[in-house]
């Protein structure tokens, strides 16, 4: 009688184990994946815009150091 429930719940969880494998790929058949072309500019945007936010942040820190240390400079 036990070795007839283990077996029953080994094949429960391989059961389960089978339908959650069969959702996950059901799911990865839905994605629709970007061309070549497709990836290379969205590829190049984003460390384009990477680029730009950075100078950007680059600058404001540059202009800050010297207005606090112009700021020091005053105050001794």
């Amino acid at each position: 009688m036990e070795e007839k429930d283990a077996k029953n719940k080994s094949a429960n969880k391989n059961g389960k184990a089978a339908q959650l494998y069969n959702r996950h790929m059901g799911e990865f058949r839905k994605i629709i994946w970007p061309s070549r072309e497709e990836l290379m500019k969205q590829t190049v945007t984003v460390i384009g815009l990477s680029l730009i936010v950075g100078a950007i942040i680059w600058g404001y820190d540059e202009i800050f150091e010297h207005l606090y240390n112009a700021l020091i400079t005053l105050v001794k």
